[in-house]
């Protein structure tokens, strides 16, 4: 093995290997997305047992091998219980996580996606908000970080920034007038709705998460992200499965 390093990260996923292993996926500042096994942490004398969960974030210490790290030591910065203790929070949190994990590459330094995750989870941590808004913040903070978010801001197909208020997922957002006629599938969007979006594309992470919003705007967002998120992302999530149950 080479020698040791100390990658700074979140937890995004843990699996259970053989009878005293668990396999992590970590995304970390420096390297992007990795994976990493932190071996015998089942036993009841790890010390590595509490680190190694869903949502821990912190510096991992680890030794690098040719496909993979081992896991040595891990200085926990935040542990997120308040999530694992409610099942609501938890499959949300699980939710951002997983989607994260879709979005993220081993090898590319994941700064703003780590600060992305840190606000979003901390949002659910704190419970000032509902937690469908805080779901369609995220989604919409994602896609946007990710380079293919709901452009709110100018026509997505002529650049013309005096808009309607008319959303279309195939055109890539809010049209403007003279647009309306090429849209696929268009979904009216009131005055709040197109505010909030804007508000959300625009704002920095640390005040993303500081207003609400009405139950009509909630539903036009929710509407919006869900036209959105099947047509620009090929993959269901298991968390979301989950979440839809319980509702």
């Amino acid at each position: 093995m080479k020698d040791e390093i100390v990658l700074n990260g979140i937890i995004l996923a843990t699996s259970l290997v053989g009878e005293y292993d668990r396999r992590l996926v970590i995304l970390t500042k420096e390297r992007g997305k990795i994976t990493a096994f932190a071996k015998g942490v089942r036993k009841t004398n790890s010390q590595l047992i509490s680190s190694s969960q869903l949502f821990v974030m912190g510096a991992f210490t680890l030794y690098e091998g040719r496909d993979a790290y081992t896991l040595k030591n891990t200085d926990v910065r935040e542990y997120f219980h308040e999530l694992t203790f409610d099942m609501n929070k938890y499959c949300y949190g699980s939710y951002f996580c997983e989607m994260m994990a879709y979005f993220t590459r081993e090898g590319e330094r994941a700064t703003d996606y780590l600060n992305l995750l840190f606000v979003s989870l901390n949002a659910l941590k704190k419970g000032l908000m509902p937690v469908r808004l805080i779901r369609r913040i995220y989604e919409i903070k994602i896609m946007d970080v990710f380079g293919q978010g709901i452009q709110s801001h100018h026509c997505p197909i002529c650049g013309n920034d005096h808009l309607s208020h008319i959303f279309d997922a195939y055109a890539g957002g809010i049209v403007c007038e003279n647009c309306t006629g090429k849209t696929k599938e268009p979904i009216p969007v009131s005055a709040d709705a197109l505010y909030t979006l804007q508000y959300i594309n625009g704002a920095p992470l640390g005040k993303m998460y500081n207003f609400n919003v009405t139950d009509s705007v909630l539903s036009e967002l929710d509407t919006i992200c869900e036209s959105f998120l099947e047509l620009y992302i090929d993959k269901k999530f298991n968390s979301v499965q989950i979440i839809d149950s319980l509702s």
